[in-house]
């Protein structure tokens, strides 16, 4: 006897039609989304940001700066070295880089203004013989022309001592300097790291512009 193929009942064929299409169009999970620092949305899943690696500071350098002063327009930019404090002798080197694209020549000694709190003058004697502060010890540097090639710089020693000896007033103490590098070249403000504490002397001696070495 010939036996005929079992034909599915509406039942089954409901439970498969349902089912199918929903298997089908289920969406794959979307990842999860968190909102990053600034208002950025990142992706969890992701690899997590890391902070930028440090700036490595040069052998007897300092560590560079992201908001350092652009070149001024007569391509020379003066800054101050720390201050070496031994035996009550205050002694600071200015210096001067050459920023811009042409060499230029200096001579003779920087013009030095020390100034207050706000910005002002202080009655302060700038003098060109290192002997006025230092006595004896510390020799004169001879004024001569010093040609700087783009990138090269010159120095220049500014000395000082804080002995404090005139109780009617207080200590003199200059928080920055202003510095002009050469006659016709406009002058700079720099803060020396501590300022320049005078005591009661009142005055300051600055050598002439040497190459850098």
């Amino acid at each position: 006897m010939h036996r005929m193929p079992r034909t599915p009942t509406l039942a089954a064929l409901l439970i498969v039609g349902t089912v199918a299409p929903a298997a089908c169009a289920r969406p794959a999970p979307a990842p999860a989304v968190r909102e990053e620092p600034g208002g950025r949305p990142g992706t969890a899943a992701g690899p997590r940001p890391t902070a930028p690696a440090p700036l490595e500071v040069p052998h007897g350098g300092a560590t560079p700066s992201a908001t350092a002063a652009p070149c001024p327009r007569e391509g020379l930019r003066v800054t101050v070295g720390p201050v070496d404090g031994a035996m009550g002798l205050r002694s600071m080197a200015v210096r001067l880089d050459n920023c811009g694209t042409a060499p230029r020549t200096v001579e003779g000694h920087p013009g030095l203004r020390v100034l207050g709190e706000k910005g002002e003058a202080l009655d302060v004697a700038v003098h060109d013989d290192a002997t006025a502060v230092a006595r004896s010890g510390v020799p004169n540097t001879p004024a001569r022309p010093v040609t700087l090639r783009p990138g090269a710089a010159a120095v220049a020693v500014v000395l000082w001592r804080n002995t404090y000896d005139d109780t009617r007033r207080p200590p003199l103490l200059g928080r920055r300097l202003e510095v002009t590098p050469a006659p016709g070249v406009r002058a700079q403000t720099v803060e020396p790291e501590g300022g320049v504490d005078l005591g009661s002397t009142g005055k300051l001696a600055v050598g002439a512009w040497k190459p850098a070495g």
